[in-house]
């Protein structure tokens, strides 16, 4: 319902909005591989030993979503390497310098 004078009743702000959709987006990727695993631990039948161990099925193929994950974290983790391998002088200017703006002032 929304509230008598046309105004919503919850603002949500953009922050909290920007860590909602982040925390949805990490729960969907995680139910994907934890929602298969899942049901086999419920499951009572799955605590029984297979009777052939010896041949393992073989992994399904991964989904567009999946390997474009893994194409990012390669990509990803090759940066941080890069980035970590790289070597600074001690010491030094800071190459940026934090100043905070003043807000304007309204007028009256």
């Amino acid at each position: 319902m929304s509230a008598p004078d046309g105004k919503s009743g919850s603002k949500l702000s953009r922050r909290r909005f920007v860590a909602l959709t982040g925390a949805s987006l990490a729960a969907l990727s995680a139910g994907g591989a934890l929602g298969a695993a899942a049901p086999a631990k419920s499951s009572a039948k799955a605590k029984k030993p297979a009777a052939d161990t010896t041949s393992a099925a073989p992994a399904p193929p991964m989904s567009a979503h999946q390997k474009e994950y893994e194409r990012q974290k390669a990509g990803t983790l090759t940066t941080l390497k890069t980035i970590r391998a790289y070597s600074l002088p001690p010491g030094g200017d800071l190459p940026v310098v934090f100043r905070p703006m003043r807000t304007p002032k309204k007028g009256r």
